[in-house]
């Protein structure tokens, strides 16, 4: 994304910065049309890598080359577009973010700062956190990342020199950084998305371009075309994963090479009159890249009905086109002008910057107070994170309240979300949860094409398994709590197409036939209420709340902070009869599990639901959700004493039979 100061001589560059705004732009504004937009910032990673090396050799060649000269100038190319949005986008989000999006967007402003963006988005990477579409800073990953690489590339040359020393060490440390994010991919895929080790490389491709270049080699004139076809074919059509690698993968490698390719290549002096629009739009591809997202994100956020319907996407178009005039003001009134300022080389012209950035640092800290309730779409973990638990069940003092629990929760974050509303009703309760996997022992819900790291993936299905079968075994031992209260979403092991159910009995796998899968699934619930009861252990399924399609916690924050909200309906109600096909089939296959199964369901919508309408808040205007899905904490807490009493939950459990 960034550019120097010999751009105007090289079109092309231009023409190529400007297909990846181009590709990024549509990526967002329209995700199912564009396929390959994403990459486009892999395209600007090898840019900036040609680019910036070049500055670099250059200047340790000629004996001219000063560090602080180099960031002097990569301040003044970058800051004071970058601090105007960053300025702007805080200044308006009291009016456009709920309170706990302003409480992510005031980290992500300081990981900007900092040029720390991508740890901060790493860090808020996880399954009930904000999700990447409702952040407005998301797109300053990339440009930290840019920097970290600007910060180490020089320090690293002017060490190993620049003869062949030099190039040996970075293409070891190409390689090297591609390899590592190969194998990442397989235990953390959000780690080898946003940091720098498992990404230099993208930057590396485009340093060992520079390299070539310096040294007066340039690809045969044959490859120019090739490499254009492809380029584009990967931006429109990119090929699938390979090797089980998500991005980035082999997409991102052809593309870096593609593009290295084209950067070496020898072409026209003037640009075709047809690309001409393209190379305008690469002038202004820094400040359109820094322009379009927080519109993007802020259409996102008001926008709580079905993530599918025409109207985001409508919505999202007029965001996208709204940032390309905004884009042209950006870079015709900061950042054209400020190329002309001088550089900050006294401590002056670097307290300026510092006071600058100093007072961006504290804005977050001027702003408005939240008005509503930070805590009301917090994740609701249960009693605590720790008990979101992994591989094996562990009996932690923290995911107990009573020294000998007569109640245990057993399930997915849908059983998490019971925990605060049954924790005053039981005799004791103790929680047996983990994300993602529900309480169905032996059957396990699968997806080909998850990424590595990620949930339902073939590992994480297996470890799944090996939890439920530790709570199987604490459930036998003696003083084991005789009720135990089951719950999870179900989707999960409905969909989404291409999701498959896998059957494990110790080392032995098999794939459940589609069509086999729901009675595969009654099945399942039925062996397990029958071991319960062998061990004498009572069973209730708590259904998951009615779902219609739309953010209900999101929509009921936004009405009553009266923020402009799109896609939902006037009071945030759900109407059975428009849930989500997904939805539906989950509580068909609940209602199986009830009617075939023998297991005793306790219903959440016989309270919250009436002539086939389901409320959302309480009267006072408590919101029940925290999600589309989950109950919020004080949600769960106000609710369950509405379905259930302990002596109700015991009878449905048959503890006195």
């Amino acid at each position: 994304m960034s550019t120097t100061a010999d751009t105007s001589h090289r079109w092309d560059i231009q023409a190529l910065r400007g297909l990846a705004v181009a590709g990024v732009l549509l990526q967002h504004a329209a995700p199912g049309l564009l396929r390959g937009g994403y990459l486009g910032v892999d395209l600007f990673f090898v840019i900036s890598g040609f680019l910036i090396t070049g500055q670099v050799l250059a200047g340790l060649r000629a004996g001219r080359f000063s560090l602080a000269g180099f960031y002097a100038r990569r301040a003044r190319r970058l800051l004071p577009a970058a601090y105007v949005v960053l300025a702007l986008t805080m200044l308006a989000s009291p009016w456009a973010l709920a309170p706990l999006e302003r409480a992510d967007l005031a980290h992500q402003h300081w990981g900007a700062l900092g040029f720390a963006s991508n740890f901060v988005l790493w860090a808020q990477s996880g399954y009930f956190d904000v999700a990447a579409e409702l952040k407005p800073l998301l797109h300053f990953w990339s440009l930290s990342l840019e920097e970290q690489y600007y910060l180490l590339l020089p320090a690293l040359l002017m060490g190993v020199g620049t003869g062949r020393r030099g190039l040996g060490v970075l293409v070891g440390l190409t390689l090297a950084s591609l390899l590592l994010g190969l194998a990442l991919q397989r235990v953390d895929a959000s780690a080898a998305f946003y940091l720098l080790p498992s990404r230099a490389w993208e930057l590396g491709i485009g340093s060992l371009a520079a390299w070539a270049h310096a040294s007066g080699w340039r690809a045969p004139a044959a490859t120019r075309w090739p490499a254009t076809v492809l380029l584009l074919s990967l931006l429109l059509m990119p090929l699938p994963a390979w090797g089980g690698f998500g991005h980035p993968g082999a997409n991102a490698l052809l593309v870096t090479l593609a593009t290295a390719t084209l950067l070496l290549s020898r072409g026209r002096a003037q640009a075709p009159r047809v690309l001409a629009p393209v190379v305008r739009l690469g002038d202004i591809s820094y400040a359109l890249y820094l322009v379009h997202w927080p519109l993007i994100a802020f259409v996102n956020n008001a926008w709580v009905g079905p993530p599918d319907a025409p109207g985001l996407a409508q919505a999202r178009w007029i965001a996208a086109a709204v940032s390309l005039p905004l884009g042209w003001l950006l870079w015709r009134g900061v950042e054209q002008p400020t190329r002309r300022w001088p550089l900050p080389r006294t401590w002056r012209g670097w307290g300026a910057v510092l006071g600058a950035t100093a007072l961006l640092a504290v804005l977050p800290l001027l702003l408005p107070s939240p008005q509503g309730d930070t805590d009301a779409r917090r994740p609701n973990h249960g009693f605590s994170v720790s008990c979101d638990q992994w591989e094996r069940w562990v009996d932690r003092p923290e995911c107990r309240n009573a020294a000998q629990p007569r109640w245990a929760v057993w399930g997915d974050s849908y059983a998490m979300h019971l925990v605060p509303g049954l924790a005053p009703l039981a005799p004791g309760l103790v929680q047996m949860t983990e994300s993602s996997c529900g309480p169905l022992p032996g059957l396990v819900p699968w997806r080909p094409d998850a990424p590595a790291g990620a949930s339902f993936t073939r590992d994480w299905a297996r470890q799944c398994e090996r939890f439920n079968r530790s709570v199987i075994q604490a459930l036998r031992a003696p003083g084991a709590p005789g009720v135990v209260i089951v719950s999870s979403l179900l989707e999960q092991y409905l969909g989404p197409p291409g999701g498959q159910l896998l059957r494990i009995d110790g080392a032995l796998e098999r794939e459940v036939a589609p069509a086999q899968a729901e009675d595969e699934l009654v099945a399942a619930a039925a062996r397990l209420a029958e071991a319960l009861r062998a061990q004498g252990r009572r069973l209730v399924w708590v259904s998951a709340p009615p779902k219609g399609g739309f953010d209900a916690g999101a929509c009921v924050e936004r009405r009553q902070l009266g923020q402009f909200t799109l896609g939902a309906p006037v009071d945030c109600g759900i109407t059975l009869a428009d849930a989500p096909p997904l939805a539906k089939r989950a509580t068909a296959l609940l209602q199986r599990f009830e009617r075939e199964a023998g297991v005793p369901v306790l219903w959440l919508h016989a309270s919250l639901c009436s002539g086939g309408v389901c409320r959302t808040a309480d009267a006072d205007g408590l919101a029940f959700y925290r999600d589309a899905g989950h109950l919020s904490v004080a949600g769960s807490r106000r609710l369950l004493p509405q379905v259930a009493t302990r002596q109700s939950i015991e009878a449905l459990a048959g503890l006195n039979r």
